[in-house]
């Protein structure tokens, strides 16, 4: 079973999806902090 894992296939899965939630989380991290200046 483990002969047939597809190392390749997975890494590129798993970057797409770290991908994917940096650019959602990262947008809207970059909206709030152009939004409001440094109130912390």
């Amino acid at each position: 079973m483990m002969s047939d894992f597809d190392g390749i296939g997975f890494a590129e899965l798993l970057i797409g999806v770290i991908l994917v939630l940096l650019f959602v989380y990262g947008s809207t991290d970059i909206e709030g902090l152009s939004s409001t200046p440094t109130t912390s």
